[in-house]
């Protein structure tokens, strides 16, 4: 018997009903496909940006994660974070945009999605 490869994904659901789900790099296929369908997508991203300066000015520790949605589930699950709309990464050839969390923030939601010592 075959088991759906995200039976074990770490998922939670947010206060605002949205279905949060963890990716690891090498599911950014999957990732896409979940949050195109509605869901969060949680997918860690590359650390290579550690000690670089975000567009905002902020420095980016690792880890370095993109959560990945369509722009309006994207914005909600963001204002209960304290996430601003304007911080959003455009859609590009995709429908899903995404935020980029690094540093505490990052090590925080990882540690949400049960997930922080396995990256």
């Amino acid at each position: 018997m075959r088991l759906p490869a995200d039976l074990f994904r770490p998922q939670v659901r947010g206060a605002d009903g949205l279905e949060v789900r963890y990716f690891q790099r090498r599911d950014l296929p999957a990732a896409i496909e979940f949050a195109e369908a509605g869901g969060i997508a949680v997918h860690r991203n590359f650390d290579r940006y550690h000690g670089t300066l975000s567009p905002r000015g902020i420095a980016m520790d690792r880890p370095f994660l993109h959560v990945i949605g369509l722009r309006s589930q994207l914005q909600a699950w963001g204002a209960g974070y304290g996430l601003r709309p304007e911080w959003i990464q455009p859609e590009k050839r995709r429908r899903v945009a995404h935020y980029d969390v690094f540093g505490e923030h990052a090590e925080r939601l990882l540690e949400r999605l049960g997930v922080a010592g396995e990256v």
